[in-house]
């Protein structure tokens, strides 16, 4: 079906093309969520979030993109805004329950096998990348989304996204590297 189709009868109500639309996206957009939060519970939520918004908003969509990128864009956007709205939050947590956190996070650490660890250090190399980069490095590493589309989601060229994912992998790399070094001189 048409892309501009399935946007008006998803405004239109027509729940058995939501619920295909639904069935289509739901597991991208959950691994493009869970790729930037690095959070299962916080990716589903805020995959509900993005549905909600695209049931509300699809009699805006005007077909001058594809709709998959359209998508791309709202569930971007609202993981950009989820991600700054928790960076605030977290500014405000007292101090006494950071030091809780804090010791929480180590017992945790100790639990979790060598492989993990190595995944939750790169998944928090990600976090520490850009907002481009990050973006950009999540849709081609986890979505295996091609370039070209990547520069349509994020509204930039193609060279841009070449080199964003570039920079991104070349910081991963240092990154992870200073890290292994760090383990061998234990």
């Amino acid at each position: 079906m048409e892309d501009l189709l399935i946007a008006q009868k998803i405004a239109d109500g027509d729940k058995e093309v939501f619920e295909n639309f639904y069935n289509e996206y739901s597991l991208k957009l959950l691994n493009l969520c869970y790729g930037m939060l690095h959070n299962k519970t916080d990716a589903e939520d805020l995959v509900q979030e993005i549905f909600i918004e695209i049931y509300n908003n699809a009699q805006f969509f005007k077909g001058k993109s594809k709709l998959s990128t359209w998508v791309y864009r709202i569930a971007i956007n609202k993981t950009i805004s989820h991600i700054r709205k928790k960076k605030i939050r977290n500014i405000f947590v007292p101090i006494e329950n950071e030091a809780r956190i804090g010791q929480m996070e180590q017992d945790h650490e100790s639990e979790q096998t060598q492989q993990e660890e190595k995944l939750k250090y790169l998944q928090s190399a990600i976090d520490t990348l850009p907002a481009k980069q990050k973006t950009a490095i999540v849709l081609f590493a986890y979505e295996q989304m091609p370039q070209k589309e990547i520069a349509e989601v994020m509204k930039c060229s193609l060279s841009a996204v070449e080199v964003m994912i570039h920079r991104a992998k070349k910081t991963l790399k240092q990154k992870l590297e200073i890290k292994y070094n760090e383990i061998e001189n234990l």
